[in-house]
């Protein structure tokens, strides 16, 4: 494949100026979870994100919502937690001038994010091994299920199937000892921080080599497998056997220590979590209990039991004990006498907790639905200097098409044919119209 032409870098918006990634620009060729949350963290810190989509239909993402009027401007509740700061295009990328597009787009970016089964991009006339021979300064991030090669590499993978095949499930099992699948996709989200982890080491090198002076003849290609990285997540389960070739067995009521005192319970208004890890700990539980007027006789045979490890005869006193009083009252009782100890929230609970936090979760103007602002999940740390721009909504699909590929170099007459020929789309117009 020849090198493309080189465009105009776009000048970094003021808003953008002072974060980190200013100036760095993603193609986030990406779909539903783990791709899609790699671009969102590099636009949450201030790089230029141009999400690539389909021209004939929506990504899953943007189609599932239980609110009629955001299914109707494809607008997913999902999406939108992943979305806002990127730009979308969308395109048939089969078609020449689409391709030719692409291109372009690619070869003017720092990165390239996609998630498509493995060899799938190649065949489109985009070989990650082409594509960085022609840009040495690109590097290209492959998210799949379970790598680029491999007997297991044309698998389908879901975040379900690979807690299943990494250990998490049977990690985390049921009363009866039965796996339970974590319940959200928590591998589809770790896989999207490695893959930002891994694209910010490439360009760690690729600054290195340009101040060093070494010559770089061709870019980088980055293999991000959710396999290995639910595998990397287990560490801590398997790292009995892997050191002493002693199989870890799951607890089934306590925390991960084994502790049985620790474990979540029922209390007169929901769950609370307890955690004793140390012997300091389960001493200040206990003398919690006392100070709730847990009885002698109830305190000795806890303290029977929990040298025994013995978990369920521990959790059966406890049980009485724990339902004289809210999760409230036990919750601030164990933090007085310092034991590691919290309310179980549903999500909704932490999230409304947590967004009024504009650092840790910006809120973003939805003009589309009725003028709301939604608080999206911010980067997850702080700093003492400027981390995020300030975020645009989530775009409908192909929003920012046609300026896009005007940025690109195409003229006017081609990108207008483009779009009456249905090779590029912008669905803003169609879809407010049928609000």
């Amino acid at each position: 494949m020849p090198a493309t032409e080189t465009v105009t870098p776009n000048p970094v918006k003021s808003s953008h100026i002072g974060t980190p990634l200013a100036g760095i620009k993603v193609v986030d060729w990406t779909h539903v979870l783990s791709g899609p949350y790699t671009g969102y963290l590099f636009s949450l810190l201030g790089a230029d994100v141009v999400k690539v989509e389909r021209s004939d239909q929506a990504d899953l993402i943007r189609s599932h919502s239980s609110r009629a009027q955001l299914k109707r401007l494809e607008l997913g509740e999902a999406f939108i937690m992943l979305s806002s700061g990127k730009r979308s295009l969308a395109v048939d990328a089969r078609d020449p001038r689409a391709k030719k597009a692409l291109h372009k787009l690619i070869g003017n970016s720092d990165v390239l994010v996609e998630n498509f089964r493995p060899g799938k991009l190649a065949e489109l006339g985009f070989s990650p091994k082409d594509l960085i021979e022609s840009f040495p300064n690109l590097i290209i991030c492959s998210i799949s299920g379970f790598g680029q090669e491999g007997a297991l590499s044309r698998r389908p993978a879901y975040d379900h199937i690979i807690q299943a095949m990494s250990g998490l499930m049977a990690a985390n099992v049921d009363a009866n000892g039965s796996p339970m699948r974590i319940g959200m996709p928590l591998v589809d989200y770790a896989t999207g921080t490695h893959a930002a982890l891994a694209i910010l080491a490439a360009l760690r090198r690729r600054d290195y080599e340009t101040l060093a002076g070494l010559p770089r003849t061709c870019g980088e290609w980055l293999d991000v497998s959710m396999l290995n990285v639910a595998l990397s997540l287990s560490a801590p389960d398997y790292a009995s056997y892997a050191v002493s070739k002693v199989e870890r067995i799951p607890s089934k009521a306590s925390a991960y220590s084994g502790n049985p005192l620790s474990g979540t319970f029922v209390t007169t208004d929901g769950f609370l979590a307890i955690v004793c890890n140390s012997s300091t700990q389960s001493n200040s539980f206990l003398n919690a209990l006392a100070q709730a007027s847990a009885s002698e006789a109830e305190l000795f045979a806890l303290s029977k039991t929990t040298d025994a490890r013995n978990v369920e005869g521990c959790h059966a006193i406890l049980k009485p004990i724990l339902l004289r009083h809210s999760a409230v009252f036990w919750e601030a009782l164990f933090a007085k006498n310092e034991v590691p100890a919290a309310q179980v929230q549903r999500s909704a609970q932490a999230y409304q907790n947590a967004c009024g936090d504009i650092r840790m979760w910006p809120k973003i103007n939805m003009p589309h639905i009725d003028k709301e602002h939604i608080a999206v999940p911010g980067p997850g740390f702080m700093s003492n200097k400027k981390l995020m721009p300030v975020l645009t909504q989530p775009p409908l699909r192909g929003e920012q098409s046609a300026s896009i590929l005007s940025e690109l170099g195409l003229d006017e007459t081609v990108i207008q044919k483009m779009f009456d020929d249905g090779v590029a789309i912008d669905t803003t117009e169609k879809l407010i119209e049928e609000q």
